[in-house]
């Protein structure tokens, strides 16, 4: 009879942006999964229509609609009413903001932006982030903005001489990546299979203490130390994972000692009862669209959900 296992999830570090877990007692397909949900079907809110009035600057209209796109928004509003984490008002009212497809009044799905700048001053002139306004608090309009950064390193998004000047209206609406980048909360995702170091100590009598210290200090960071004491190689508590399969400690070994020393060191991925990997070590960096947490629960969702849509498919016969 097979066993059903129950995924695991372990925070290591986060951040306001960042977050490092592992996922544990699965497969790489549902890590894999995980992955591509976080990245293409998580919605967010992007800028999408941009209609230009007046644009003096050096800088086509297509230059700065592709920027004003690729700014993110904070897009709690995009959660789905039954989802993870649907943004309710003040009032705990559910208030999501729908699909435009789904949308029967143009309030309920399109959030409007303004920019309207001119340089009067003899100095050149920065459009920055901050200059972008609400056209109007529309039903859903409230709480999606640009995301901040550092406001010592503002998000420029053109530079005018005297008496330049942009013009424009742009139209935030609800996506997702597989759609376009534009609308992918996630800067970067990946994981790594957690490694299991072995030394092959038989092969490392055949090594003086200098070439095995040599050695070490060849081998990329983080994965094994000298000790100073006994002379021996160990292995580092904390393992790099990032680089721990880059085969780059098997490739030193042979071009300092030979062929023969090829297996000198063994790193392989950590497996479980059924001999495959387990456990991964998840790093994902969002653009601000979504926090990390909220992001990669709203992915889990999503896996699930589409589960259930098969699952309710498969019983009602409708494909």
């Amino acid at each position: 009879m097979a066993s059903t296992r129950t995924p695991l999830i372990e925070v290591n570090f986060l951040d306001d942006y960042n977050i490092n877990f592992v996922l544990s007692n699965t497969d790489v397909s549902i890590a894999n999964a995980l992955r591509k949900a976080i990245i293409s079907e998580v919605p967010t809110i992007a800028i999408d229509l941009v209609e230009i009035e007046e644009n003096s600057s050096v800088l086509a209209d297509e230059f700065i609609a592709h920027r004003l796109g690729l700014i993110p928004l904070v897009s709690t509003r995009a959660m789905h009413a039954d989802g993870p984490v649907p943004f309710r008002d003040v009032e705990g009212n559910i208030t999501s903001f729908l699909w435009h497809h789904e949308a029967s009044d143009d309030k309920d799905c399109e959030i409007k932006f303004e920019l309207e700048v001119r340089n009067t001053e003899d100095n050149p002139m920065e459009v920055r982030l901050i200059l972008i306004r609400l056209l109007e608090v529309l039903r859903h309009g409230g709480g999606v903005k640009p995301v901040e950064y550092d406001p010592e390193y503002p998000v420029v998004i053109a530079k005018l001489k005297r008496n330049q000047a942009i013009k424009l209206t742009a139209i935030a609406k609800k996506g997702v990546g597989k759609m376009h980048s534009k609308w992918s909360p996630a800067s970067g995702v990946y994981f790594t299979y957690e490694p299991v170091v072995t030394i092959n100590y038989e092969r490392m009598e055949g090594l003086s203490a200098q070439q095995r210290k040599t050695w070490v200090e060849a081998c990329p960071p983080g994965i094994l130390r000298f000790n100073e004491m006994t002379g021996q190689v160990e292995v580092e508590d904390e393992i790099n994972n990032g680089i721990a399969f880059s085969g780059e400690c098997e490739k030193v070994a042979k071009e300092l000692f030979g062929y023969d020393f090829y297996d000198l060191i063994v790193i392989k991925p950590k497996s479980g009862s059924d001999g495959y990997p387990d456990r991964f070590n998840f790093f994902v960096e969002t653009n601000g669209a979504l926090d990390p947490v909220t992001l990669v629960r709203a992915a889990i969702w999503e896996l699930v959900r589409k589960v259930q849509n098969i699952e309710e498919s498969l019983r009602t016969g409708e494909m």
